[in-house]
């Protein structure tokens, strides 16, 4: 008994190692196709994040965090059409406000018929489904694009959850006595709080077909704080690493020490562009 508990024990050590290891690559799937569609892509659209935060009680009930749904998705959005357009894509804004919505229940209607789709497209992923990553949310997402006039939308589902300080307590009652177990059996074991969880799935549709074209997730590694939100547009940033540039991105003329000295002075046309992250992340990240 007392081997098979040390077994066991090991076996929680490594895990928690793994686990923490683990956030060091990003892994995605894309469509056989993607190369080739690649070529196309040249303009981007933002679709609402689809978004759910709770916090979870001592009695293990979970309650929805509905202060912090909005932040997240401002966040979300502005870190996701920042990162798209540093890698050369243009992006379009997709207006769908409560208030546009409102005076165009067919487009409501498309939304929420898409989102539902999509939803299912995770589930068929999780479950592996089909051989080949020929996932798609159908070719409703015209309705979508044409409002934008763009060549992909970018789907984003998220789920976060918080402990309260009831459940966390439980927590480290709970890692005291593995600990202590551990050590009768001469194991060291020191257990890893996890008070917050983040899952961020983001996908790349096509807006013709509604092929999914680019895929990812970070199951490899939650443990981020979605109250944080300096550490949800870390883990956005890191997620899209692997999505290649735009083969339309210009990139920087090199220039020789003649000519740069008269590109670094701005002529009577030149006016800077700045854009403005959310408040709610300038205030976390100062």
């Amino acid at each position: 008994m007392k081997r098979f508990i040390k077994r066991s024990v090991s076996l929680l050590v490594v895990i928690a190692f793994a686990l923490n290891i683990s956030g060091c690559a990003t892994p995605y799937k894309m469509h056989p196709d993607f190369k080739e569609r690649h070529k196309n892509i040249h303009s981007a659209s933002m679709v609402k994040p689809d978004i759910e935060a709770y916090l979870l009680t001592f009695k293990g009930e979970k309650q929805r965090l509905h202060d912090l749904i909005p932040k997240m998705e401002r966040t979300t959005t502005y870190m996701i059409e920042k990162i798209l357009k540093e890698k050369g894509y243009e992006i379009k804004k997709l207006n769908l406000k409560e208030e546009t919505l409102e005076s165009n229940p067919d487009l409501r209607t498309t939304l929420f018929n898409v989102q539902k789709l999509f939803s299912k497209s995770l589930d068929d992923i999780s479950k592996r489904k089909k051989k080949v990553f020929t996932y798609s949310i159908g070719s409703d997402v015209n309705i979508l694009a044409d409002e934008a006039d763009c060549d992909v939308l970018v789907f984003v589902k998220e789920e976060a959850i918080k402990k309260s300080a009831g459940e966390i307590a439980k927590d480290v009652i709970k890692g005291v006595a593995i600990t202590a177990a551990a050590l009768l059996i001469g194991v060291v074991y020191v257990p890893i709080p996890q008070t917050a969880a983040t899952l961020v799935h983001i996908a790349i549709v096509d807006s013709n077909d509604g092929a999914i074209l680019w895929y990812t997730n970070n199951l490899n590694n939650i443990n981020w704080d979605p109250e944080n939100q300096s550490q949800l547009a870390q883990l956005l940033k890191q997620l899209l690493v692997p999505f290649p540039k735009s083969i339309y991105k210009k990139e920087p003329e090199k220039v020789d020490k003649d000519g740069a000295e008269h590109l670094m002075k701005p002529g009577p046309e030149t006016r800077r562009i700045t854009v403005s992250p959310p408040p709610d992340f300038v205030k976390q990240t100062m």
